[in-house]
C-alpha cells in the first residue's frame, strides 16, 4: 500500500488535537520536540491502516486547510472529554483543602502547569496512575482510530444532542466532585459541630487553636480510610466517561 502524504498529514492533525487535551499526552512534562516526534510517528504507522473517508473531495487547498482545523478540533474533543474526569477530581481535592483549611497552600502540578491543591494533587497522581493501570492513553488511540469510522474528513456535525451531551458532561463533573468530597465534609462538619459543643460547655478552652490542627487530623484519617473505596470509584468514573467518549464520537458523525 502506497503512503499517502495527505492521509498522514489529516492523521496527524487528528493526533495533534488529542495531545493538546489528553492526560498524560497533552502533559507540559513532555518536551515540545518529544511530542512532535512521537505525533509523526504515530501518524506515519496509522497512515498506513487507518481507513480515512471524506465527507467530500479536498479538491482546493482552502477545503484541505479546513480539514487540517476541523481534523484538530476532532482529536481535542475527544482528549479533553477525557481530562474532564481529572477535572471533576481536581475540583474535588480543592473543595477537600477548602475545609481541611488547606485553601490557601497550593503547589504546581506539573501536567497542566498551573497551581492546584495539596488534596487535589494527591487524588489526581492516584487517578494517573489508576488510569495507566487499566491502560486508558491506548484506550484513547484506540477511540481515535474508531472515530475514523464514524467520523469522516470535514464530516464533522456539531449538533444539539452534541452540545446538550458536552453539558451533561460538565454539569456530571461537578456532581462527581461534590460526592468524592463528600465523606471529607460530612467528617469535618461533625468535628466542627463536636467543637462547637465543647467550646458551650468548655469556654476556657481555645477552639479556634484546637480546631485547626483538628480538622487536618479528621481530614486526613478520612481521607485514609477512604482511598480504597476512591480507587474503586475511579476505576468506575473512568469506565462512565469512556462511554461518554464514545457517545460523543458517534454525535460527531451524525
Amino acid at each position: 500500500m502506497p503512503f499517502a502524504l495527505e492521509g498522514f498529514l489529516l492523521v496527524m492533525s487528528r493526533l495533534s488535537g488529542l495531545f493538546l487535551s489528553a492526560p498524560i499526552l497533552s502533559s507540559r512534562m513532555i518536551p515540545v520536540r518529544v511530542k512532535i516526534l512521537i505525533i509523526i510517528g504515530l501518524a506515519a504507522v496509522m497512515a498506513y491502516f487507518v481507513p480515512v473517508t471524506y465527507a467530500r473531495e479536498l479538491d482546493t487547498p482552502g477545503f484541505f486547510i479546513a480539514a487540517l482545523a476541523v481534523e484538530i478540533l476532532i482529536g481535542y474533543t475527544i482528549g479533553f472529554v477525557a481530562y474532564m474526569v481529572f477535572a471533576a477530581i481536581q475540583l474535588a481535592g480543592q473543595v477537600m483543602d477548602m475545609q481541611m483549611g488547606f485553601g490557601i497552600v497550593n503547589v504546581v502540578d506539573p501536567q497542566s502547569g498551573t497551581q492546584i491543591p495539596l488534596m487535589g494533587n494527591l487524588t489526581q497522581t492516584v487517578a494517573l496512575l489508576l488510569y495507566l493501570a487499566i491502560d486508558g492513553h491506548h484506550y484513547l488511540f484506540q477511540a481515535l482510530i474508531q472515530s475514523y469510522k464514524l467520523i469522516p474528513v470535514l464530516g464533522l456535525s456539531l449538533n444539539a444532542a452534541f452540545y446538550d451531551l458536552m453539558v451533561e458532561i460538565s454539569v456530571c463533573m461537578f456532581v462527581i466532585a461534590v460526592k468524592i468530597a463528600a465523606p471529607i465534609i460530612i467528617a469535618i462538619m461533625t468535628a466542627d459541630i463536636a467543637m462547637g459543643f465543647i467550646a458551650r460547655t468548655v469556654p476556657q478552652m481555645n477552639v479556634f487553636i484546637v480546631g485547626l490542627p483538628l480538622k487536618i487530623l479528621v481530614g486526613l484519617g478520612t481521607l485514609f480510610i477512604m482511598m480504597p473505596i476512591y480507587m474503586w470509584v475511579f476505576n468506575i468514573l473512568f469506565a462512565r466517561f469512556f462511554a461518554y467518549l464514545d457517545q460523543i464520537i458517534k454525535l460527531m458523525g451524525m
